[in-house]
């Protein structure tokens, strides 16, 4: 089981390939810490379809990176 498990998600895009970041779902919580963060609006990508850099705000950390589980 995953520590993880039920915890509500942040999903970007449309999901089904439509371009980077489409579908990309990630876990906002900080990985400092375990609190729920507020994400980005909008996140950027590297050329390989990763994340890149902060994309979300920690109370007590100010900007971090949320969990990346992956495209829809």
């Amino acid at each position: 089981m995953n520590e993880h498990e039920g915890v509500r998600r942040v999903v970007y895009g449309e999901g089904g390939g439509g371009g980077p970041g489409d579908g990309a779902t990630f876990i906002p919580v900080c990985e400092q810490c375990g609190r729920f963060v507020k994400a980005d609006q909008e996140i950027t990508f590297d050329g390989s379809g990763q994340p890149k850099g902060p994309n979300a705000t920690c109370w007590k950390h100010g900007r971090v990176k949320m969990i990346f589980e992956g495209y829809v």
